[in-house]
């Protein structure tokens, strides 16, 4: 279960699951089980283009955001 979810004002329809996480011992299997999902829900193409971001520190996810509005 993502914490946000994000409709990216880019052309088309992209989203952005973000995921901030302290310490998590499971973070990198959400984090994988995350990416296969954005693979495969993006082969499908039924529900628009999605991406995967996990943000160690609270203060990266303006510079996650940023990055992504400058594409």
């Amino acid at each position: 279960m993502p914490d946000f979810i994000v409709r990216l004002e880019l052309p088309g329809e992209e989203y952005l699951i973000l995921e901030p996480k302290g310490y998590d011992e499971l973070a990198e299997v959400k984090k994988a089980a995350a990416l296969l999902w954005c693979a495969a829900v993006n082969e499908l193409g039924t529900y628009g283009q999605w991406r995967f971001e996990m943000v160690r520190e609270l203060g990266k996810v303006v510079d996650v955001l940023d990055s992504l509005a400058k594409e």
